[in-house]
């Protein structure tokens, strides 16, 4: 499903968000854009040529891509990758382990074929619609075997038959469409049978994108966790609400009882895929991973057998892609190449290894490369001044400029109290002066984040979401936030008050929740200091100006990786402070992941962390997951924005620019891209560093 709607939207992309981003800096200004009543300041950087890059380095191209990481992957296992072990660590080291039929393009994110042969229409038969996709014949996998449609097949079924958790939905069941079937028609045709008409959401952002695994490496693994399964039925009886209950009667507690057998087994099932060993799994992308030393290092090897390897891709503004194949062989779509070409790169891999070293903090991984240890730092958490400035003193180190695709936030368990109560979250909302967090505290680092939206994007993004308390002075906030507690049958022994002679807040005392009950301590999670200042200091702000209020409520700060269990496993958090890549720049199917109820982590292991359930809400997103019309999917997704604002199971505190800092021994294939670098996996596979 495309058309030319769908290749306008990326076109506005890249128009509405693309922010200025260098080669070469040479003179830094600051600069105000104004883009649909949204005012961001952006580092202007002026470049020079990319061929003045290159004259920097004398020895032709190098034996290693040397980068610098500052946290330990989670797993190599690509299924846990999708699962549990989802990490931008993860993802860093699993690189183009999966293949796909369909990908988006550099830059444009225009939806292109990668292994299908053409982009292909559903044909209706009977009460189902089908995609008969061809693939190419030519690809395999790094050890050699093809890649062919039973890999298709085995990867959709398993991932529907095992009910696989968290980012796996979307490649077999996307929108919670169930029954999606592939078939083998030949070893390279394979076939999708919806049971209802594909969306945008089911197909472009959905099944079209699915990984793809080999079946010949993991079919083993994968039967040991069918073995879990089998002779399985789901209960007939429905599931009850709370298997806790006291009042439970026998109907309800056999009920209880048949549900956790099924749940056991499918978490026994996924479980051993997801801990399967993956040594010697073959990759279909430019390089393995071979060798990961927690705490030290993850190296990686070129795979010679990457299908694009030494293909030629172009972009012209006409809206032409192009992809040249060193066989001759060419794929054009969209245009006639006419106009100006905006793009052209030899795809790799080019370095024969990568070599990712783990430091133990950001500011190391700088100094490293400072040092001429390593030629990138990826750093997700964005890059202080104080180490741009730092780094920019060396004439060997190169800085690129974007805007972000991405979101940091505090979010609610809503299945807790005080969580659960709106007036709660609404205070919450009130009291946190992002504002003052942003321009005095961090200096302007960040921008403050309103809508669930990030403004880079601009086709998405509401602007007008409201922001009823942006201006509010510091009284301000702690009277509206006592009244709409108050109002909702909150009570303190001694209520809190600004002081004009103190010119600060005398803190409240014995706050009662609406029940009668003194609220419970809350804990806020988030990551330390040495991981990410920018979060550990909203963290600590929020904390502060809630036990102003006389919320019991205290920061903890601990290491990324402990966070990933109480958040996105077992659920059992009270708030945390944590941010997100948002991936599919063309389609924000993340409305759907991150707060339809059918996500809810605690009962499904996916990734609606606050467990937020609004009947509304769902029915908005699953018509914006099954519209084929482009103009009523945007129209949802403001909507969206606009009821999440009111809502409040996120907070969203920030957004910031992307700074990637590289040595000038660097050429990546291009360097504008919303996102940044960082957010390509620092292109491992088509970047080439060059020897010194």
């Amino acid at each position: 499903m495309w058309n030319k709607k769908w290749l306008a939207l990326a076109a506005l992309i890249v128009v509405a968000s693309m922010l200025i981003s260098a080669c070469e800096p040479e003179v830094v200004t600051v600069e105000t854009i104004v883009e649909k009543e949204v005012e961001v300041e952006v580092e202007k950087v002026v470049t020079a040529t990319p061929e003045a890059a290159a004259e920097a380095a004398t020895g032709g191209e190098a034996d290693v891509y040397r980068i610098g990481i500052y946290e330990d992957p989670k797993t190599l296992n690509y299924w846990n990758y999708l699962g549990p072990g989802s990490s931008v660590w993860t993802a860093y080291v699993v690189n183009g382990y999966a293949a796909n039929l369909y990908s988006l393009s550099d830059q444009r994110f225009d939806f292109v074929p990668s292994l299908a042969k053409e982009l292909v229409q559903p044909v209706k038969e009977g009460d189902t619609w089908v995609y008969t996709v061809p693939m190419v014949e030519t690809a395999t996998w790094s050890d050699g075997e093809a890649i062919d449609a039973y890999d298709v097949v085995f990867t959709h079924n398993a991932c529907k038959d095992l009910k696989l958790t968290q980012n796996w939905p979307s490649n077999c069941r996307p929108n919670g469409v169930e029954g999606i079937e592939a078939a083998v028609i030949d070893d390279y045709t394979v076939q999708y049978i919806f049971p209802v008409e594909p969306s945008l959401a089911t197909w472009n952002a959905g099944i079209a994108l699915a990984a793809i695994l080999p079946e010949h490496f993991w079919k083993g693994q994968v039967e040991e966790a069918y073995g879990f399964i089998e002779g399985v039925e789901m209960p007939e009886a429905e599931r009850p609400e709370d298997c806790d209950a006291e009042d439970l009667d026998d109907a309800g507690k056999a009920a209880c009882e048949a549900w956790t057998v099924y749940d056991e087994a499918f978490e026994n099932a996924r479980k051993t895929l997801y801990e399967a060993d993956p040594t010697g799994s073959p990759a279909y992308g430019g390089f393995t991973t071979d060798k990961f030393e927690p705490g030290a290092f993850v190296q990686r090897t070129k795979n010679d057998n990457y299908f694009f390897k030494g293909a030629t891709i172009s972009e012209y503004d006409d809206g032409t892609w192009m992809v040249e194949f060193p066989t001759g062989e060419t794929r054009q779509l969209f245009g006639d190449a006419s106009g100006e070409k905006t793009l052209e790169y030899v795809s790799g891999p080019h370095a024969p290894n990568v070599l990712l070293s783990i430091y133990g903090s950001q500011d190391a991984a700088f100094l490293a490369m400072q040092n001429g240890e390593v030629d990138y730092v990826i750093a997700p958490t964005g890059v202080s001044r104080g180490l741009r400035e730092k780094a920019q003193t060396s004439g060997d180190i190169k800085t690129y400029v974007n805007a972000d695709y991405g979101m940091y936030y505090v979010a609610f368990n809503m299945r807790k109290s005080p969580m659960d109560d709106f007036a709660f979250r609404q205070a919450i909302d009130i009291i946190v002066d992002k504002e003052f967090v942003v321009n005095k505290v961090l200096q302007g680092t960040v921008f403050p984040m309103y809508s669930t939206m990030p403004p880079g994007n601009g086709y998405w993004h509401n602007p007008d979401v409201p922001t009823p308390y942006k201006d509010f002075t510091r009284a301000e906030r702690v009277a509206e936030a006592i009244k709409v507690l108050k109002e909702a049958g909150w009570n303190w022994t001694q209520e809190p008050e600004w002081s004009d002679d103190q010119q600060d807040v005398i803190p409240g005392e014995g706050l009662t929740m609406p029940n009668g009950e003194a609220m419970p301590e809350i804990t806020i999670l988030g990551p330390g200091p040495a991981y990410d200042p920018l979060r550990a200091t909203f963290n600590q702000w929020i904390s502060e100006w809630a036990r102003e209020m006389g919320m019991p409520i205290k920061s903890e700060l601990t290491g990324f990786n402990n966070m990933l269990d109480p958040v996105f496993v077992s659920a059992d958090f009270d708030m945390y402070i944590l941010g997100w890549s948002l991936g599919n720049v063309a389609f924000p199917d993340y409305y759907e992941s991150f707060w339809h109820s059918r996500n809810d982590t605690a009962t499904t292991g996916n990734f609606n962390t606050p467990g937020f359930k609004n009947d509304e809400y769902d029915a908005m997103i699953d018509e914006f997951m099954s519209t084929t019309d482009l103009d009523v999917a945007r129209e949802k997704i403001f909507a969206a924005q606009v009821m999440l604002a009111e809502q409040r199971p996120y907070i969203p505190l920030f957004y910031k620019q992307v700074y990637d800092l590289a040595r000038s021994n660097v050429q990546f294939p291009y360097t504008e891209v919303l996102g940044g670098i960082q957010n390509e996996n620092a292109m491992q596979t088509d970047t080439i560093p060059l020897a010194q």
